[in-house]
């Protein structure tokens, strides 16, 4: 298993090891070309859409050097769908953009095809799921912290502080609910990207400043760096909300926001920003606010039904979704893929991994074409066909 979401469970692990199966990211790929050799079947996880956050990271890059970092992430997606036996992506909606990524890489076949009309033989939905067990609730904070009363009611921004993402409308929102929840705090993790090569984000500074100049910054906001999970867990149990907003934008639409997913783990109610497959889960099991992209009156009215409300009120509400949701309900495609399914027909022709020439591609659509003609409409057909295209060809 290499390369993977250390929150995913071990028993995912276990699974792979238990097939002659690969488990890696793009990103692996290239980084370990020799994947691309090994004998066991690869299974390449389409989880994340990097091709459009790369999109925001180098947006004050020089125009041209964002177009040759584009195309190198163009094609190492190329690269992964040539190189994979068996997909997996987070939702239908990343299914269905990944899908027209191997039909353009000739994946999508009469082989594959015949195999499975479906084509979840080649790429089929393995998001996050929720653990079984329940997140350790511990207070980190309430009463322990000096800044935090025992009463106090705790906004969790539950992730990373992200270009694409919009933590600004809630920091404008902050002062109209302090105005009628004076004990409340809100907290941001993930103010700093753990890895040092991932550049920094702006809007991660201007979340900051925004709270200085409203002068709340470590009085009623406060931005951590990461926590060890366990930590991340009992903060999770901890607050009263979560929030995670963003403006509307293509990144929207193809992510899933893990840390919505964990609200649900810790039965916390959740204020998200529509657009995304994550804001249709809170809408669907009603369990939070879904408010328009960078709408702050909104944000504000939302935030405060929630902390007038009590959070135990909302807790029956988590029970269908974490059913549809557990490890062992999601995983099972790749469960079928690796101990049961036969591994992808069209990887068995070796002309698809290194390609086709163009002409002899050209020559042989034309034969198959005419053959085609001939035999379902007939010679005459054909032969005014062939005139009409060299009368094409000279005009």
């Amino acid at each position: 298993l290499t390369g993977y979401d250390e929150r995913r469970p071990s028993s995912l692990q276990d699974l792979v090891e238990k097939s002659d199966t690969a488990l890696f990211t793009p990103y692996i790929l290239r980084k370990f070309p020799f994947l691309k050799q090994i004998r066991a079947r690869r299974v390449i996880d389409l989880y994340d859409p990097f091709i459009f956050e790369n999109l925001h990271y180098y947006l004050e890059e020089p125009l041209e050097l964002q177009q040759v970092l584009n195309q190198q992430a163009v094609e190492l997606i190329n690269l992964a769908a040539r190189t994979g036996d068996f997909f997996i992506c987070g939702s239908q909606r990343q299914r269905d953009l990944w899908m027209g990524v191997l039909l353009a890489n000739g994946r999508v076949n009469p082989r594959s095809f015949d195999q499975d009309p479906t084509l979840r033989a080649l790429i089929d939905v393995v998001g996050t799921g929720l653990p079984d067990r329940e997140p350790n609730n511990k207070v980190v904070l309430k009463g322990i912290h000096p800044a935090f009363p025992p009463d106090c009611k705790i906004v969790l921004w539950g992730g990373g502080l992200w270009n694409w993402m919009d933590p600004i409308s809630l920091v404008r929102a902050w002062p109209a609910v302090l105005s009628r929840h004076p004990q409340a705090r809100l907290v941001f993790l993930g103010a700093r990207h753990p890895n040092p090569l991932v550049p920094r984000h702006k809007i991660a500074e201007q979340t900051r400043q925004l709270a200085k100049e409203i002068g709340e910054k470590d009085r009623s906001i406060f931005l951590f760096d990461w926590l060890p999970y366990e930590e991340r867990e009992s903060l999770l149990c901890e607050a009263d909300v979560g929030v995670s907003l963003h403006p509307a934008h293509i990144e929207t639409h193809y992510s899933i926001r893990t840390r919505v997913l964990d609200y649900f783990w810790a039965h916390l109610p959740a204020l998200v920003s529509s657009g995304d497959v994550a804001s249709e889960w809170v809408d669907q099991y009603r369990l939070g606010y879904v408010v328009p992209p960078k709408d702050v009156p909104a944000v504000t009215q939302a935030l405060l039904a929630l902390l007038d409300a009590r959070k135990q009120d909302w807790a029956p509400r988590f029970d269908q979704i974490r059913e549809s949701f557990a490890w062992s309900r999601v995983v099972e495609p790749l469960r079928r893929y690796c101990l049961v399914d036969p591994p992808v027909l069209d990887q068995k022709a070796e002309r698809l991994r290194k390609g086709t020439s163009q002409e002899g591609l050209g020559w042989k659509a034309a034969a198959a074409r005419a053959r085609f003609i001939w035999r379902n409409e007939g010679f005459r057909a054909l032969l005014r066909r062939a005139w009409r295209y060299f009368q094409w060809k000279i005009s």
